[in-house]
């Protein structure tokens, strides 16, 4: 069964970068240190037989094997050494067991008296010298044995280019939501952890037993514990395969707690003799649980990531009621179009979208009542793109034509913020007229004969000439001792 969270993309802002950290150290680790210990241990094995070991050490081998049960590595080294067929596949066999390694190792394997026992010793010697060459010999977890340093090694060692690409893609996959649930240093933190618990409960439930861990799937299954507690009842989107059926399905991310862990005890319980270690999948989701648990009480998690589908699910809604609000709008329908602004506007309360179509409804409505209001709400917005400039200022326009004399509702303050924006779209002369009416009624606005100022510069850059000086003129004749008139005043005997 292959369950995958597929409901975030990558952006700049999000991008992964510790997830891609771990995903070039564990390809480098493979495809360029362990590459090589087939080699290696080709050469430490030829030496082996070319040292006569095998005489030594598996006539003791078949008697460990006799006193220690273990069918599947006795079947095994038998077929290999019986007929001798393939008598350096049989000594890998034995030297993969631990357990009898360490036996040779502190004398206990055969008698210390025996005979040849020094000559074995140095053989033997030579030989452990070429096999720990092996860069996964040195960092590989050996079952039964507590080391630390093997336990965080172990963990970018990979059997195969499958067993590494198939963790990569898992990896790849859940580090983009759960680094970004948590931010770079506590991803890690949380990856290494999961890792090393996922090694201590495999360590545990082979403990006394022969052999050895290796890959990256116990931190992952520590990642994959960690999303669904982070992500909880949020509904997030997955592919699931089963067999022959497949299918997209949105449910809450709590859900696949669950099916994930449920799925790898059934398989310890069931699949034997797999190579997989289903025991360190299932210890490795308990801990990341566990871990983000802890993270979600410490109100560590980044609560603004795990929000962003909602808050897209959201816009995307409330886009859908403002088109849907707008055809009423050009259908005269305006009662049914407010009841739909109306909220949206409380949702939203700076979207220019949202604030026009209102500005309609007040402008189709009989009497006007709430044109002001209306109008307000847009020219009071303070906008930067163009476009949405543009759209301001045909408001504007419309209210100045609709209600002629009634005057803008608007703040002195803030008609000169909103006169200044017009010259970047081409609107320098009605931004003269409208600080001109303003320094009629008002000339000690704050911040008014700066604007004055500005917007003839802007005219006069874009060459507007006429209209330049008719501003630079109120500056001077309106705020005589200011500076702003000692500059406008140079700038006519320029010729501005």
């Amino acid at each position: 069964m292959l369950i995958l969270p597929l409901h975030r993309a990558p952006t700049r802002a999000n991008f992964p970068w510790v997830t891609l950290a771990l995903v070039l150290v564990n390809a480098f680790v493979f495809l360029a240190l362990q590459q090589r210990d087939d080699a290696r241990q080709a050469h430490a094995l030829d030496t082996y037989m070319e040292r006569g070991l095998p005489q030594w050490e598996f006539p003791a081998y078949r008697d460990w094997l006799a006193r220690h049960v273990d069918d599947r590595r006795r079947g095994m080294f038998e077929r290999l050494a019986s007929d001798g067929r393939d008598p350096r596949r049989a000594a890998a066999v034995l030297q993969s067991d631990d357990a009898f390694v360490a036996a040779l190792h502190d004398g206990t394997a055969f008698a210390a008296d025996a005979r040849g026992i020094d000559e074995w010793r140095e053989a033997r010697a030579e030989f452990d010298r070429l096999w720990d060459r092996s860069f996964t010999e040195r960092w590989k977890l050996r079952q039964s044995e507590i080391a630390p340093a093997r336990i965080l090694g172990s963990m970018f060692l990979h059997g195969s280019i499958g067993h590494l690409l198939g963790n990569m893609l898992f990896l790849a996959l859940l580090g983009l939501l759960v680094e970004g649930a948590l931010g770079h240093g506590l991803f890690l933190a949380v990856y290494l952890l999961g890792g090393a618990g996922a090694a201590l409960a495999s360590l545990a439930w082979h403990w006394g037993e022969s052999g050895s861990l290796v890959g990256a799937s116990g931190a992952i299954a520590a990642l994959m514990g960690a999303y669904c507690v982070l992500w909880g009842r949020r509904k997030v989107r997955f592919f699931w395969w089963f067999f022959v059926v497949f299918d997209y399905v949105k449910a809450p991310a709590l859900v696949l707690l669950p099916a994930w862990l449920g799925w790898e005890v059934l398989q310890l319980a069931f699949v034997h003799g797999s190579n997989v270690a289903f025991e360190a999948h299932a210890g490795g989701i308990v801990c990341g649980a566990v871990l983000a648990l802890a993270v979600r009480r410490l109100g560590w998690e980044r609560v603004e990531f795990l929000d962003e589908d909602a808050i897209a699910e959201a816009a995307d809604a409330d886009d859908a009621l403002l088109a849907q609000a707008q055809a009423h709008v050009g259908r005269l329908e305006i009662g049914a179009a407010r009841a739909l602004l109306e909220p949206l506007a409380g949702r939203r309360p700076d979207d220019l979208a949202v604030r026009v179509a209102l500005y309609r409804c007040a402008r189709y409505e009989p009497g006007m009542p709430r044109l002001d209001d209306a109008a307000r709400a847009v020219l009071g917005l303070a906008l930067r793109a163009a476009a949405d400039l543009r759209e301001q200022k045909a408001v504007y326009d419309d209210y100045v034509k609709a209600a002629p004399g009634r005057g803008l509702p608007l703040a002195p303050v803030r008609q000169v913020a909103l006169a200044r924006c017009w010259p970047t779209i081409g609107a320098g002369a009605a931004a003269v007229e409208l600080l001109g009416g303003l320094a009629a009624r008002a000339p000690a606005t704050p911040g008014l004969a700066a604007a004055m100022l500005q917007v003839a510069r802007d005219l006069h850059e874009r060459r507007e000439n006429g209209p330049a000086r008719a501003a630079l003129a109120q500056v001077a004749t309106l705020w005589p001792g200011s500076a702003e008139a000692d500059k406008a005043r140079l700038l006519l005997a320029a010729g501005a």
